[in-house]
């Protein structure tokens, strides 16, 4: 009767280790039908084309693209609810991916806002101009001639001054911007061509089958992301030639108005004594376009203002964000690895995760650093010319410094993270001759290092 009942007992366990075995190949079955289809939407928003179902007005291909390959989480979510680990392996891998492709999509969307941001602030910085002549005329155009013509002088032999800085300025900034021109034209020849490799092989991973589909796909990731990294470069050499720009547009508006503003003072020289008898009502006339001029300029400053925070803002912020969702992904899918090869490559995918963060926080600081500096221009003219209406400007100054600071503390935690990975796929001997993944290692750590020094080169005090 024992016999009898330990063998029902073997049987039972046998049964139940079955069950638990066929229960677990049928999730992993279904996470990888998911997965397969994740990768599919992957495949297609990355086809470079429009589905004809989704054609018509839009937003454009880009963020077709980008919405596209966030529909991909749908299955994504579905892998990570299943008992699967190497599909969620492979499952947090791509989120992470894709979490990085929306911060770069929202990060170039903001510096295209921010760029257009630029070029109103060189207008603003036009109408403080306006302001600053017409106060400065007003307070000159005093009934006492001899005193006038003095500070008349004076002001000639100002801008004089300030004209010959201004046109030195402008002449360094054309030769900067031509040589930024041609750097950038060779990274996006090498990110194009891999970018286009990278497709090709994503095209042959469509019809191949088994381990060769997997291989195909993760030599064309391997690809993209060393394409990323020359087309982060030439993103790199675009901020700089739009930073760049839009302060030769400053300083050429700035050389127009001190054009201006010496042709009026030196006719205000030759017409002094035979208007004496006018200065009082001129200098009636001068405060009205002052106070004319100040108003406009702080309707206008409230306008940067607001698109700033809703199209620059509000995107760096979501771009932040997606970053920081991509790297805790790769941290879970670190943990999940089943061998040194899977480790390895997750641990490129985290470093690459850290340099684009250091890259949208380093941004985003220094599009708040070139507003911070027009609204310093603001603040400091009109705390000079009319200290009552500084308030506005001071207050903004503040709070755009302490968010610089708070984003440069953000950038310091990922630039030493990214250092301290990075230290470990390539030690302090290595070269970048010694092996393709320490050439790419290196190559991150020198990106690290440029936005380490981006972030002193603009900050605000």
């Amino acid at each position: 009767m024992r016999k009898k009942f330990t063998m029902w007992v073997v049987l039972a366990v046998i049964a139940m280790t079955q069950l638990s075995c066929d229960s677990q190949a049928s999730q992993q079955a279904k996470a990888q039908r998911h997965l397969d289809a994740a990768l599919a939407k992957l495949a297609q928003a990355n086809s470079g084309y429009v589905l004809s179902s989704s054609k018509g007005e839009g937003p454009g291909l880009q963020a077709y693209r980008q919405s596209s390959m966030d529909a991909v989480f749908d299955d994504l979510n579905e892998v990570m609810k299943l008992d699967a680990p190497a599909q969620k392996f492979q499952a947090l891998r791509v989120s992470a991916d894709i979490d990085i492709s929306a911060a770069r999509y929202a990060g170039r969307e903001a510096a295209s806002e921010n760029a257009v941001l630029a070029g109103r602030s060189s207008t603003l910085l036009g109408y403080l101009g306006a302001f600053e002549g017409a106060s400065s005329r007003s307070e000159a155009l005093q009934p006492q001639e001899q005193t006038t013509l003095e500070k008349l002088q004076e002001e000639i032999d100002r801008q004089t001054a300030r004209h010959k800085s201004q046109t030195a300025e402008a002449q360094a900034l054309r030769d900067e911007l031509e040589n930024v021109h041609q750097q950038m034209a060779r990274f996006k020849a090498r990110a194009d061509e891999g970018y286009a490799k990278a497709q090709a092989l994503q095209d042959q991973s469509f019809v191949a089958q088994g381990e060769r589909k997997y291989d195909l796909q993760d030599q064309a990731t391997e690809l993209q992301r060393q394409a990323a990294i020359e087309s982060a470069a030439a993103e790199r050499e675009q901020v700089i030639i739009t930073d760049r720009s839009n302060r030769l547009e400053l300083i050429q508006s700035q050389l127009a108005l001190t054009d201006q503003l010496l042709a009026e003072l030196n006719s205000q020289v030759k017409d002094t004594r035979a208007r004496a008898a006018h200065l009082r009502d001129e200098s009636t006339t001068a405060a009205d376009v002052s106070a004319q001029a100040a108003e406009t300029m702080s309707q206008e400053f409230a306008q940067i203002i607001e698109v700033h925070e809703q199209a620059v803002q509000r995107r760096m912020t979501e771009a932040g964000k997606r970053a920081s969702k991509a790297i805790g992904a790769l941290e879970q899918a670190m943990a999940l690895a089943s061998d040194q090869s899977d480790r390895q490559a997750v641990r490129f995918q985290l470093l690459a995760a850290y340099v684009e963060q250091a890259h949208i926080t380093t941004s985003h600081a220094m599009f708040l650093g070139g507003l911070a500096h027009t609204t310093r221009m603001l603040a400091e003219s009109t705390q000079r010319l009319t200290p009552q209406n500084a308030g506005v400007y001071t207050d903004r100054l503040d709070q755009l410094i302490q968010a610089q600071t708070d984003l440069n503390a953000q950038s310091d935690k990922a630039i030493e993270a990214g250092r301290a990975l990075a230290a470990e796929l390539a030690p302090e001997d290595a070269d970048a001759d010694d092996s393709p993944t320490v050439r790419i290692a290196l190559q991150q750590r020198d990106r690290l290092d440029i936005y380490d020094q981006r972030r002193y080169d603009h900050e605000v005090h």
